[in-house]
């Protein structure tokens, strides 16, 4: 017999892919241990589960069941001798055949969701279903199609207002493709206005109106939207989507549309319970064939036929009468939350709620920072806590990303058997939370980006509560318990920890108490003894009651850097120091040991930190709270954030057991001794330096350090498997074990505290002059905690960086003889000879926006920061954080003096983590280079306030158009324009090329070769194109580049383009030139020019930070871009006047050029009152200075006197929309 061999996998998930069981695992996990408070999500039970992942998964069922089995009762629908001989003999309307059993399934869903919805006037056999939509937007779509055409009017709830995406907003094919008029709440009541909305409905004729919300907590009159249905001339289709109450209203705590609607739709994972799916209703039999054809071949192909079945179990238990109970619950337990939350004093949209939802208004919410709550932050922080909302809407709110909202609703809180006294506990925390965030904002690319902190106890309480909350609550079955990273708070288990060692403690007969939560030996029979051979042989101590972290992260060492008082940022792998841990206020966390260990495989930073007992859990906390960065940490600057993020394991804790650690300690000038006859190999180890390695078979990390500068203490890490073998290793060599109190007294003889409960902790002050200096770096940019020791900070004399500009001789780029062959119009611009054009300026103009310009920029300045510290130096002098970078992408940013005063807006490329490029301005050049050089020489001033702070360490700067670059010159050519991308693929036959220049994305770069040159192709430029490129290449390849790009362009439109287009293009865009929209003589700022975005405030530390955030709270003025209404009138130049339509100064011009259609095209800095869009200005061409005459007294005029005339103008947005 021929053996076969299937390929059928029946071995369990966790073998095939263990990496998808252990997320389900995790998502199980978070079901269980956050409360999840999202009206529209609510457990899908095990029963429903089964269903769904079912072998109906494998079946493709195009097309409906026989309309005889939709007729059918329950009980005929499950005669299978009945149904299988029907279908047998007259088979199916399927497209596919092997639907035996789809049928029933189908079927099933059908009838129950009908006998679920029947009323006392309407039975099931009147009801209509269609069970296959994928989901309610793909439903709502479908009755879209089945009553409405494209153009016709459709009116349903405002989304800012309650109603849903597919209800006519504007981002949905709904808004596309209907007419739309949305009706609202009434501002004043909050409630729906249903003669408002019959008014409406009367005017506007919509041809079907739309009932249902996603966050109005408020049931509908079914009736009055009857009345208004039925009152629009010549009828409206009544559309019920009762997606979110769909359960209340099989359950009976929500009023039934059926009766009302002329159809009904829903999905079946809300307050029903079910998988995620939609169902489709109506009790009209020619608008059941109208929906059944929109749903199929309409909307969608083939159904989720294992949601059939999931949907069937579903309504099978929505029939029962725990059922009805549970909804009963679900409004309850909405009705006690809205109102615990309204008796704390917070404010609910539209009033409160009687059904499963409720709205928080943050608006009412009053801050001590000046800036509002927003949804999306107070959501962040409430999950951090462990409650799970969503951000949303409410009237008033612009749009959903700035929602000022909190939605919240009960349908999963009440399946898990919390009650309405639960629901108090959950308002009082949830209100905790809100009053305590400190709310502020940063500008982002798109907008405000809202971001909020609170005090780390609060979180933290916060945190617990809510854990002890969701341990009260019912779960399907036994619970993960997983720790760091996925749930995580301050240990606060009264009982005490026994550490690998006790039972060792106890057989030398210690005598054992109880401290910080660990059971430890306090002493071994003589304290003074123990003493004694602390400091005159060695001294071994029991150190597992220490906290061992390893912090880790690509930014893990600026994290440390900034979270320490000490020098991370100069300590090399194999190095280890003291530091101490401050608190916002100045006031002492810790005094912690830092190691830093060897990168990862990944080049990811790692460095451990050993912590006192009394602290770990805090130091474990609040490096935590500073990495995920919703944490208090200094109370000067609310914006400032300690970089990272970073991973904090707990290595006595961490999940993996061959990772973890525990430390012993070896103190005494005796203790190298111990250590080499345990095995070590007794290489000579400084203070400061750490070793790995083997002693005696073990694996062990020694490090050496001390409490004061006579000690010598090892502390040592190995495995806590290992560790009683190496404590009797350590022992056998002549080691004498020492206790906690012996422990205590080396601490008090070093100046340190001992941290015992009711001891008043110092300040990092007192410790600075406690003879601990030599633990802080006062002098590195940030810290957190450093504000506490201004008075402390060295008298340091520096210079103040000082520029004075020279008048040298005109230089030329190598590009200069092919612009001789091409224009005679060369002129002097910042100290070099440029064209400043080859046909016309608007020529060029044109070229660049309909084909492509190619433009000498070799002027400009290209400059290489590189060496390990070059991230953090760029850091520290520019604006934008360049961290964010990765290999091959570049930035926008700002160098600012320690005034805030524009130095030059610059161009940052990372070529690699430690090799980075800076392009700058070439009437800067020279400027930028020298401070740049003043700045790492640390012999120049940087802060005014503190003229002690430099950068963390030195960096190579080189001058990369200098000819000491050698082959490693660079000077740049920018190709501009729509068509730019093919001219440069012409460059190259290699098809794997030409792929690689089309994939570059916007601000990012490939190092190549084109025709043979060595060029870095940046995806950047100064014209405001989406498709443009510059080159960076070597000098001596600049003409042949030039020329090769103009000859295979050449039929693709590319022109030369020389400084008028240059400036006509950029000003078009509303990029600034320096001396016009920033610094000159308005001394314009990069948030006045409109670059906000670009001034990372998040960051701790620039220079010139604190003065610009100063000049900014007293900025009034900004640059706006603006159009002269009419053609042919006087050029109008920078400096012109421009003045409101009554009259009033308000500002003067600072760029104009032509744009491409012939009119003035300016930029103009103004006060903010005649920024926004459309607003009409005037302004006054002035002649050129030395042709201005005096103007008489108005009422001295004669005929034929001149006067200056005003010519209208217009506000433009900031920046050119895509159209």
């Amino acid at each position: 017999m021929k053996a076969y061999k299937d390929f059928l996998i029946r071995t369990d998930i966790s073998e095939v892919d263990p990496d998808i069981d252990l997320i389900v695992g995790f998502e199980e996990e978070r079901q269980a241990r956050r409360l999840i408070l999202i009206p529209s999500e609510s457990f899908c039970s095990l029963p429903v589960r089964q269903a769904l992942g079912s072998v109906f998964t494998n079946v493709y069922a195009e097309g409906y069941p026989p309309p005889r089995m939709t007729r059918d009762d329950e009980e005929l629908l499950v005669d299978f001798d009945h149904q299988l001989a029907y279908y047998r003999r007259y088979g199916d309307r399927r497209f596919y055949k092997g639907c035996d059993y789809v049928h029933f399934v189908e079927t099933l869903a059908r009838r129950r969701c009908a006998e679920c919805f029947a009323t006392d006037g309407i039975g099931p056999d009147q009801i209509h279903v269609n069970v296959q939509p994928l989901s309610g937007a793909a439903a709502n779509n479908s009755v879209y199609d089945a009553f409405v055409r494209p153009g016709d009017t459709v009116m349903g709830m405002d989304l800012a207002h309650g109603g849903h995406l597919t209800h006519g907003s504007e981002y949905n094919r709904s808004g596309k493709n209907y007419n739309i008029v949305s009706y609202e709440v009434d501002r004043t009541t909050e409630l729906l206005d249903y003669d408002k909305i019959m008014r409406l409905a009367i005017e506007h004729r919509p041809r079907m109106i739309i009932v249902g919300y996603t966050s109005y907590p408020w049931a509908p009159d079914w009736s009055k939207f009857r009345e208004i249905a039925d009152a629009v001339p010549g009828g409206s289709i009544l559309f019920a989507d009762i997606a979110h109450p769909a359960g209340m209203v099989i359950g009976g705590v929500y009023p039934t549309p059926v009766g009302y609607a002329d159809v009904i739709a829903f999905t079946t994972h809300k307050t029903l319970c079910g998988p995620r799916g939609a169902v489709i209703m109506t009790t009209d039999e020619e608008k059941a064939r109208l929906i059944d054809n929109a749903v199929f071949p309409g909307e969608q192909g083939g159904p989720h036929v294992n949601k059939f079945a999931g949907i069937a179990v579903a309504f099978k238990l929505a029939q029962r009468e725990e059922f009805r109970h549970l909804q009963e619950i679900i409004v309850k337990n909405a009705r006690a939350l809205a109102e615990g939350l309204q008796k704390r004093g917070l404010r609910l949209a539209y009033g409160g709620t009687d059904t499963h939802l409720l709205v928080i208004d943050l608006n009412a919410i009053e801050t001590d920072t000046g800036f509002p709550i927003k949804g999306e932050i107070a959501a962040r922080v409430l999950e951090l806590c462990g409650l799970v909302t969503n951000k949303n809407t409410i009237p008033g709110d612009e749009s959903a990303a700035d929602a000022s909202g909190i939605r919240l609703g009960t349908p999963w809180v009440s399946q898990r058997g919390l009650d309405p006294e639960d629901m108090d506990e959950l308002a009082d925390i949830i209100y905790q939370v809100l009053i305590n965030i400190k709310p502020f904002q940063y500008v982002g690319l798109t907008g405000d980006l809202p971001r909020g902190k609170m005090e780390l106890q609060i979180l933290e309480e916060m945190k617990r509560r809510v854990a002890k909350l969701a341990e009260r609550a019912g779960a399907e079955g036994d619970t993960r318990w997983d720790g760091y990273p996925h749930y995580f708070w301050l240990h606060r288990d009264s009982s005490a920890r026994a550490g690998r060692l006790l039972d060792e403690h106890r057989r030398l007969g210690a005598e054992l108490g109880e401290l910080h939560g660990w059971k430890v030996p306090l002493h071994y029979g003589g304290e003074d003894e123990e003493l004694e051979f602390a400091s005159r042989s060695a001294a071994l101590f029991d150190l597992t009651d220490m906290g061992v972290l390893e912090v880790s992260g690509q930014r893990a060492r600026a994290f440390l850097q900034e979270a320490s008082t000490n020098n991370v940022a100069g300590l090399s792998a194999g190095l280890a120091q003291r530091s101490f841990l401050l608190d916002k206020d100045g006031d002492l966390i810790d005094d912690v040991s830092i190691l830093h260990l060897p990168g990862d495989e990944r080049g990811r930073e790692r460095y451990l930190m050993l912590t006192n007992p009394a602290n770990a859990d805090r130091v474990k906390a609040w490096l935590r709270g500073l990495s995920d960065g919703y944490v208090l940490f200094d109370n000067e600057d609310i914006f400032r954030k300690v970089q990272g993020p970073a991973v904090v394991e707990d290595l006595a804790e961490i999940a993996d057991q061959y990772s973890r650690r525990a430390a012993l300690a070896l103190h005494g000038p005796e203790a190298a001794d111990v250590l080499t006859k345990a095995g070590w190999p007794g290489v000579a180890l400084e203070r400061g330096c750490l070793w790995q390695g083997d002693i005696g078979g073990i694996a062990a990390l020694v490090y050496s350090t001390g409490y004061g500068d006579g000690d010598l203490r090892y502390e040592i890490i190995v495995h806590p498997d290992r560790l009683r073998e190496f404590w009797n290793l350590l022992a056998g060599g002549g080691a004498k074990p020492a206790g906690l109190a012996v422990r205590d007294a080396l601490r008090v003889q070093a100046g340190l505290p001992s941290y015992h409960d009711g001891e008043t902790r110092p300040d990092g002050a007192s410790l600075f002059e406690a003879g601990h200096a030599s633990l802080f770096h006062l002098s590195k940019p940030y810290f957190v905690g450093e504000k506490s020791l201004h008075r402390l900070r060295p008298k340091v004399q520096k210079e103040e960086f000082a520029w004075e500009e020279t008048q040298g001789e005109l230089r030329r780029t190598s590009l200069y003889e092919e612009h001789r062959k091409l224009t005679r119009k060369i002129v002097p611009f910042a100290g070099w000879e440029m064209p400043l054009w080859y046909s016309t300026v608007l020529e060029e103009h044109r070229a660049v926006r309909e084909a492509a310009g190619l433009f000498d920029v070799a002027h400009m300045g290209v400059l290489e920061v590189c060496g390990d510290h070059a991230a953090s130096f760029l850091d520290v002098v520019a604006t934008n954080y360049v961290r964010w970078l990765e290999d091959g992408q570049s930035h926008y940013s700002y160098l600012l003096d320690p005034e805030a005063r524009v130095i030059d807006d610059i161009m940052v490329y990372r070529r690699s983590a430690d090799r980075y490029m800076v392009i700058v301005n070439a009437a800067n050049a020279e400027k930028d280079l020298a401070w740049l050089r003043a700045v790492n020489s640390r012999q120049y001033l940087i802060d005014l306030e503190c003229p002690d702070k430099e950068i963390e360490g030195e960096v190579t700067i080189r001058d990369l158009k200098d000819p000491s670059s050698g082959e490693d010159q660079r000077v740049d050519m920018a190709l501009q324009g729509p068509n730019s991308l093919t001219i440069l693929q012409r460059l190259t036959d290699e098809s794997r090329l030409r792929d690689r220049l089309a994939r570059i994305a916007r601000t990012e770069f490939i190092e190549t070769e084109l025709a043979g040159i060595d060029v870095i192709v940046s995806r950047t430029g100064y014209t405001g194109e989406d498709v443009a490129y510059e080159l960076y290449l070597h000098p001596d390849n600049a003409p042949k580049m030039w020329n090769l790009l103009l000859e295979v362009g050449e039929d693709l439109g590319i022109k030369p383009a020389g400084l008028g287009a240059r400036d006509s293009t950029r000003t078009e865009a509303g990029l600034p030139l320096y001396g016009h929209e920033l610094a000159g003589e308005h001394d314009i700022s990069p948030t006045g020019a409109g670059f906000a975005p670009y001034v990372k405030l998040h960051k701790p530390y620039f220079t010139g930070r604190q003065a610009h955030l100063e000049r900014e709270a007293r900025r009034t003025m900004e640059i706006i871009r603006f159009r002269m209404k009419a053609k042919g009138i006087r050029a109008v130049r920078p400096g012109d006047a421009v003045v409101s339509r009554r009259g009033e100064y308000t500002g003067a011009v600072t760029s104009c050029a032509l744009d491409a259609e012939g009119y003035q095209l300016g930029m103009a800095y103004v006060n903010r009152r005649y920024t926004q869009e459309g607003t009409e200005l005037r302004i006054f061409p002035l002649p050129p200075r030395d042709k201005e005459l005096p103007e008489k007294d108005k009422r001295e005029l004669v005929v034929g006197d001149k006067v200056l005339v005003a010519e209208e103008a217009v506000v433009l947005p900031r920046f050119p929309t895509e159209e």
